[in-house]
């Protein structure tokens, strides 16, 4: 499954990452060899007045004078790395990465919040787009040479008339969750943890273009292809679907800002059958369960312009595979959907090892191929063309494990020496879906896969449409 020795390349600079949780990792569509990572808050600020629990700010930014001192004093392999007083202890990192120095970024940017998620620009590449916790969008540019934003977005503030009554609309005011780039690339799509999400123009960050609020507390975000409907999950469970316009089963709108767009929720079985080797529901009978607990990503295919011909639409989603997502949450379970036909989840996948999934992703280059991250700090490779029970990478997955013991042996399935606790963060495949990005606590891990993987047969998306309906999940 993995090329060569299944080994790993791990990105980290411990004079900035240190104490740091990767929080999003994203590839550059323009520069292939580019990648950016989002980092939390330092552990050393956490419990001081950086969140409000009033600590000594002092003591921490005096903490911080002597670490940058001891930083500059080392030999380090460029003056760029140097931090200046107090940049260590900001509670916002980014960092860009080139795929030829794993020991030190290209970029250094900070943030006055923590940066949960993080993207470049999709028409202007020297660009970096930050969501904090804080609601704002930050906007770095690679040209100015400073660390700072170049840009800010506004934050909602309660003054004046209300969005609804002909005021301004707002930015955001809770920490934002999910952030994606429309499928036509001429808009921003931001959703914050109260349920709010914004429409932006990639021209004007400043303030949103839309705006409007659904009926749960977000968790996780993703645009469905060609219809541009948003799937967002929520901190209880729920699945809900965006709709660019009214559809004739309309459920409810969207409030705020006089936005016309529909919301629907998947209405869901509150019980599951689950059972059989590779945890899905064991057959067609039945209904399969939503999800218990916060659903930690949602996951929609991604296609190149042009390459998805006609497909029907139905209920704001592709029919047949280019319609198909993936979920997970922290009741061990990865689902798969297919919102153009029901609201019901086809197959629910369960973790062996009972362990919170944080991510889940479809190859970019091969629609029956899909990547899991747990908390257990293995990663999972499934190929529904060849098995709906059974995953690529077996029932226990590949531990990704730390490059700090260098001593130790290196197994063939695993991806480095020394096994780690850490958590698999998030995931994210490179376009050409030859390597993943994976983040493990401050650490970033590039493992290549296989061509098979990477790339299958020309068959496999018709015989996986074909394994689903035969076992009754879909129907004709």
């Amino acid at each position: 499954l993995l090329t060569k020795s299944g080994t790993s390349v791990v990105f980290q600079c411990g004079n900035w990452t240190k104490g740091r949780i990767l929080s999003d990792v994203e590839w550059s569509g323009t520069h292939k060899e580019l990648l950016v990572t989002s980092y939390q808050m330092p552990k050393s600020c956490m419990g001081s007045d950086a969140m409000g629990t009033g600590g000594d700010r002092a003591s921490v930014t005096s903490d911080s004078a002597a670490t940058a001192a001891a930083v500059a004093a080392k030999k380090a392999p460029s003056s760029s790395l140097i931090p200046r007083v107090g940049e260590l202890q900001a509670d916002g990192l980014a960092l860009v990465w080139n795929l030829a120095m794993p020991n030190r970024p290209e970029y250094i940017f900070t943030a006055p919040s923590p940066v949960l998620v993080s993207r470049f620009h999709p028409t202007e590449p020297h660009l970096v787009m930050g969501g904090c916790a804080s609601g704002q969008i930050v906007l770095w540019d690679l040209r100015s040479g400073g660390r700072l934003p170049v840009q800010r977005s506004s934050l909602s503030v309660a003054a004046g008339k209300s969005e609804g009554e002909g005021g301004p609309l707002r930015g955001h005011s809770h920490p934002i969750v999910g952030m994606e780039v429309s499928d036509s690339g001429s808009a921003l799509v931001t959703a914050a943890s109260d349920g709010r999400i914004n429409l932006w123009s990639l021209s004007q960050l400043r303030d949103p273009a839309e705006s409007f609020t659904i009926p749960g507390n977000i968790s996780s975000l993703a645009i469905a292809p060609l219809s541009n409907s948003f799937v967002c999950g929520d901190e209880s469970g729920d699945v809900f679907t965006v709709l660019p316009q009214s559809s004739g089963s309309a459920q409810s709108h969207a409030r705020g800002g006089g936005s016309r767009r529909t919301v629907r929720k998947f209405e869901t079985s509150k019980q599951s059958n689950a059972s059989g080797a590779g945890g899905n529901n064991g057959g067609g009978e039945g209904a399969v369960a939503g999800h218990f607990g916060v659903v930690t990503a949602v996951a929609t295919k991604h296609h190149k312009k042009g390459m998805l011909g006609n497909h029907a639409m139905s209920r704001g989603f592709l029919r047949g595979s280019a319609g198909l997502v993936l979920t997970c949450g922290v009741d061990w379970t990865t689902k798969l959907w297919a919102p153009a036909y029901t609201d019901q989840p086809l197959i629910s996948f369960l973790s062996s090892s009972y362990d919170y999934m944080c991510d889940v992703q479809w190859s970019p280059t091969n629609p029956t191929v899909f990547a899991t991250a747990s908390s257990n700090g293995t990663l999972g490779l499934w190929n529904l063309a060849t098995s709906l029970d059974e995953p690529l990478s077996g029932s226990d997955g590949i531990p990704l494990e730390s490059s700090t013991n260098e001593s130790a042996s290196t197994s063939s399935t695993s991806l480095g020496p020394t096994p780690r606790n850490y958590a698999l963060n998030k995931i994210r495949w490179s376009e050409d879906g030859k390597r993943l990005a994976v983040a493990s606590g401050d650490e970033l891990h590039i493992v290549g896969v296989t061509e098979d993987v990477s790339k299958g047969k020309s068959e496999d998306e018709g015989r996986m449409m074909s394994n689903l309906t035969a076992r009754g999940f879909l129907g004709d």
